[in-house]
């Protein structure tokens, strides 16, 4: 178990300083790279290519993205040492919402960057999301142990 503790805790570690090494991007090279992801995202749904709405979409489901991985590598780190459900599921969401303040504080000093609160309700829901599918999957094998 306390492995498995230290694994979790580095691998949350670096996805922070995957975040915010994202944070600190100027706006021309984070548009870059959304750009690149557009433009896969394009052959799939042509629609989306050369629009403001499809780098829109890009760039909100990165914010997503992010944080749901956040939500469960929080949620499996903290999961051995909380109890009841109410706590596993509140300390991460409320720990994924630190992160993400602090996410959107990184960017408002980084040129052509902005912190933006709808931005951090779309991070709160992504961590929400992954703290939920890991209880779900962690009840549902403790349900099976039973029987």
């Amino acid at each position: 178990m306390k492995k498995k503790k230290i694994i979790y805790g580095i691998l949350l570690v670096l996805w922070i300083i995957f975040i915010w090494g994202h944070s600190l991007q100027t706006a021309t090279v984070s548009e870059a790279e959304s750009g690149k992801f557009l433009s896969l995202l394009g052959k799939i749904f042509p629609f989306l290519l050369n629009t403001e709405f499809g780098m829109f979409i890009v760039r909100k489901s990165a914010h997503f993205i992010e944080y749901l991985v956040l939500g469960i590598l929080l949620c499996l780190d903290f999961q051995m040492d909380l109890y009841g459900v109410f706590r596993r599921f509140s300390i991460p969401v409320l720990t994924g919402l630190a992160v993400a303040f602090m996410d959107e504080t990184i960017q408002m000093f980084v040129a052509g960057r902005s912190g933006e609160i709808r931005d951090m309700w779309i991070d709160v829901a992504g961590v929400a999301l992954g703290t939920l599918i890991v209880l779900a999957i962690v009840n549902n094998q403790r349900g099976r142990k039973r029987y």
